[in-house]
Order: C-alpha cells, then structure tokens, then sequence
C-alpha cells in the first residue's frame, strides 16, 4: 500500500491544481515513464514510490510519503516505460536540474539543447518538459519566500514573538509543507535564530549555537552563488613533541549533506585538488619500509567524509535492496549508532557504496589510498595532522602501552573500543578521527614499496585478495596511527578494528 504520507505528517492539496501533490506525481511518474530506472524499460512498486517520494521531498517536503507491506511486494512490476526520446530528455533534465539544486545552469541548458536536438525533441516540447521539471522546486521556493515576507511582517508588528506568533509561524510551516530545516536559513537572517523556543519561555528568544553559525555563513555565500555549499566552523589544534596543545586554530571548510531519510545524514567536506608529498619521510620513527620513498603526488578536487561512516548510517543503506550482494544489518562489535561501523568487509564497504549511490544519484566509493592520506595529512609534514606526536585526548588509541619515540601519555588511557564519531579534534579539513578509532579501507589492493606507483592519485592494481587500510585503529599504539601508516588485509576480512568512509568526486552532481 502507497500512502501520502506517514500518520505523523500532512498530506494537502495545491492551491489551483486538479490534483494534489501526491497523485500529481504518482500520475505523472507512469505517464511520462519517468519513474523508470534509466535503461530500465518497466517500472516496479519500487520504483513509483521511490520517484514520487523524491518529487514530494522537494515540492511538499513537510510530507512524508511511506509504503507498507513493502516486503510483500516492493519489486512487483506496475507498468512498462515508454522507451522513447521524450523520456530519455526528461531524465537528462532532472538530472541537471537536481545538480543544480532546484535551477540550470547555462551550460546545462545549452548541454540541453544539445539533448534535444539529438533525441528529435522540438523546442516547444522540450520548454515544456523544463518547465514540468522545475515545477517542484519552484514551489518550494515560492513558499519560503512566502513564509519570509510573513516572518518580516510579524516581527515588524511586534518583537520579541510572543507564544502566539510562534504557533501562528508554526501553523504557516505546516500550511505550506514546510520543514523547520527548509526555513532555518531564513529565519537565522531575519530573527538572528531559529524560530523555536524553549518550552515554557513566554517570548520567542534567539538560540544561539553552532547550527546558526553555520546557517550564517552559509547565507552569505548564498547572496553572490545561488548553488554555494554549507559551511561550518570548528577549531582544531597544534602539539609540541610531548603531545600539549600549543595553539588552537579556527578553521572552516565546505560541505555538503546528504539527506537519506529518517534524519539520518552524511555529511561531506569538500577537499580542493592540490600536491604533497605522500609516503613518510627519512628517518621518521615508527615508518615501515612500505612507507618509502616519499614522492610528489598531485591530487584532483574530491569530497570525502567528515567521519567515518556511523552503525545508524550503515543500518539506513543496509536496508535498502541488494546491489550485487547482501549484508549484514547490524554488523558491529561495540552498539551505539553514533560509534563507526565495524566488523565489516571491503566486499561489504563497496557493497555500502553501491547502495548509496543508488539512492543520491551520485557516485560514491571508497577513497584511494592517495586522497586518503592527502585528507590525513590536511597540509601538514608531521607524523600526525595534529603536530610531532597525538595524546589520547585527540584521538582513540592505546595510550597506556609504551610508544616508543612518541612516547608514553602523561595521562593516556586506553578505551579498548571505539568512540562516538567526533569526539575529538578535527584536522585542519574539518575530518574527524583520521587517527585512531577505526583502521578505514582504501579502494586499491595491497602493494609494497611506493617504487613506480602513479603521482597522479590513480590506482596501482595488483591483485584482488589483499585491499590497503589507513589511520589506527583503537587498539594500537600512536606509531600505527601515524598519517603514512599502511595495513593490509583481504577483502573479506571482517574485523572489530576496521571501518571505513566514504568519497564521491563529482561536485557537479550536488543535490
């Protein structure tokens, strides 16, 4: 059964249409075939719901579209595609207008154009089939611009807000099939803050925090680029050679989150392309021969992230249908959501990568050992991206036994498990726990010394039966958790020690 929308949210009609919101898009997903996978000439229960539920989340993102008894009959098949040139044009429109996030660009309509012109489609038709696209995300905008100018209006009739205006705005929120998400940024411009309040407070008061930092930097990069990522705020730390902080430094980075469903979100940073020197340098303490020689690698813009991937992350794409292979819903040793997945295999982690490419439309992989270490590092030569040596209040590794040249923490602790993502210091990225916690997979397999390996950030193939893994884990001491240190282990190989993050190099494809 297909409904509107779960019993906790709305399902309204639209203003001046026939139909609502829901049945628009589950008529128009048969009729113009473009619920069809693209290749795909017949479309499923599955895929229905899952185009309208895309087209809703961006006209009405207040509704919630659900299915049930899904396991009964998601991949039933509904209806045959129209495999013609109408429907090929469609998906190539939708697919830059979501890259434009809800607009095209000019050369996505002069790459249009093109389209059109290949597939036969006459200017009018295809103006017409733009203007069906962009429809959705017209409307959204049309009703956060409604919702500001009443925001304005309300603070100019009487400021602070009082209970009453903040329930009237709540009520407006839910009228339009708005999100509080949807409207943050809006809100952060005209009150200072979001509009919610604590409970029992009898005026409306800005919650200054981190969240409304960020949607203030963000906002003005939004006035000159419509198409501008989020940024966010954090500080991360310099040590001297007995682990003390010496200097704390503000840092912002770019970034972009991936919305899949249930609040549960992804976030990634953007790293710019750039050269280092990857591989230790002579003489560090701690480096194994697989670590040489060190030499200039050139590395081209990706997007990678901010943490590694979360239990709860894994459950939400677990869940979804098999790409080339099942895996296991809740596979770690150590239970709290917020903690890194573990106990999962490259196998499992390309697997993840599939199923998550599948959902966002973009294309996600593991990282190569290159942008890897490039991420680690942050600009930095030293063993760490924190400085000379780490202390376990930077990151999660044995501090208790003795580290050799780095020495033994003044205070060190060993957990003997992992650690909720976050909990410590960013590098200057913005990435958290590159050392320690988890040891993360790497896309290529395992080779030795770096004697003819590429300086362009390609991979170097040799086999399929050992993959790469980089940063520590846990249960290891600091020298293991050392920006160049590299592992290996089968692709099978599941381990309590081992998790991963994941990359995706295609900006342009931004939602």
């Amino acid at each position: 059964m297909l409904t509107a929308s779960t019993s906790t949210r709305y399902a309204l009609e639209q203003d001046g249409e026939d139909l609502s919101v829901y049945t628009r898009y589950l008529v128009e997903g048969l009729k113009t075939g473009g619920a069809a996978p693209e290749g795909q000439g017949f479309i499923s229960l599955r895929h229905w719901h899952e185009y309208v539920r895309l087209q809703v989340k961006t006209a009405a993102p207040a509704m919630e579209p659900a299915m049930f008894n899904r396991q009964q009959g998601y991949d039933i098949v509904i209806a045959k595609a129209l495999e013609d040139a109408e429907q090929s044009y469609r998906k190539q429109v939708q697919k830059k207008v979501k890259a434009g996030r809800g607009r095209l660009r000019p050369s996505s309509k002069a790459n249009l154009v093109q389209w059109q012109i290949k597939l036969g489609i006459s200017a009018e038709h295809a103006k017409t089939i733009q203007a069906e696209v962009l429809k959705p995300y017209q409307e959204k905008e049309k009703h956060v611009k409604h919702y500001a100018a009443v925001l304005m209006e309300e603070k100019a009739y009487a400021y602070p807000l009082g209970n009453v205006a903040v329930a009237e705005l709540q009520e407006l929120k839910r009228l339009l099939n708005l999100r509080d998400e949807d409207v943050l940024k809006t809100e952060v411009q005209i009150l200072g803050g979001s509009l919610l309040h604590e409970k029992g407070t009898s005026q409306y008061q800005p919650q200054p925090s981190t969240t409304v930092r960020q949607i203030q930097s963000e906002s003005a990069l939004s006035t000159s680029d419509q198409s501008s990522n989020s940024t966010f705020i954090f500080e991360t730390v310099k040590v001297n050679k007995q682990g003390k902080i010496i200097e704390k430094i503000p840092g912002e980075a770019e970034y972009f989150t991936e919305d899949l469903g249930n609040s549960v979100t992804l976030d990634m940073i953007r790293i710019t392309s750039g050269k280092f020197l990857m591989g230790a340098p002579e003489g560090e303490s701690g480096a194994r021969i697989n670590e040489y020689p060190q030499r200039e690698v050139s590395i081209s813009e990706f997007w990678i992230g901010k943490a590694t991937v979360t239990q709860e992350l894994w459950d939400t794409i677990a869940n979804l249908e098999p790409v080339e292979q099942l895996i296991q819903r809740k596979p770690s040793k150590f239970g709290d959501l917020k903690n890194p997945v573990e106990q999962v295999s490259w196998i499992d982690a390309m697997e993840f990568c599939l199923r998550l490419s599948q959902l966002s439309g973009k294309e996600y992989s593991l990282p190569s050992e290159a942008q890897w270490e490039y991420a680690c590092r942050a600009g930095t030569k030293t063993p760490f991206s924190f400085g000379p040596t780490i202390s376990t209040g930077l990151a999660n590794y044995d501090g208790q036994s003795y580290q050799g040249t780095y020495g033994r923490d003044q205070n060190g602790i060993y957990r003997q498990k992992t650690t909720k993502i976050g909990s410590f210091p960013p590098n200057s990225f913005g990435l958290y726990d590159m050392h320690g916690n988890v040891w993360e997979w790497c896309l290529e397999d395992q080779y030795g010394k770096y004697y003819g390996a590429p300086t362009d950030g390609e991979l170097r193939k040799f086999s399929d039966l050992k993959k790469v893994r980089r940063g520590g884990c846990w249960s290891d001491v600091a020298k293991y958790c050392r920006s160049t240190c590299r592992s290996f282990s089968t692709a099978s190989n599941c381990d309590c020690k081992v998790g991963f993050r994941v990359m995706t190099i295609a900006p342009s494809t931004l939602c």
